[in-house]
């Protein structure tokens, strides 16, 4: 398999395991949110705002599960592999 693909496939994984847990997150959040409206009957648009928009600043602040790590570590590995990239064949 080229390296660019591994490369790719990479990225791909990295891309989905950085940003699964947040949406989760954010969904299970959005979900019990809508409930508790439903519930009791609340038209407010703020209530169903400013739940997500603290528990994203709260990911943000704690680092998101690791994120950052993994994109560094995505980074370092794009970077070290750099020059094979450019010379290997493209076809």
């Amino acid at each position: 398999m080229p390296l660019y693909i591994k490369l790719l496939h990479e990225a791909m994984s990295t891309a989905f395991n950085a940003t699964a847990p947040i949406i989760l997150i954010l969904v299970l959040i959005g979900l019990v949110t809508s409930l508790l409206q439903g519930v009791l009957q609340i038209e407010d648009a703020t209530f169903a705002l400013l739940p997500k928009t603290f528990a994203m600043i709260v990911l943000a602040l704690t680092g998101g599960f690791g994120a950052l790590n993994m994109f560094e570590s995505l980074a370092t590995l794009f970077i070290t592999h750099a020059p094979e990239l450019v010379r290997q064949a493209w076809y």
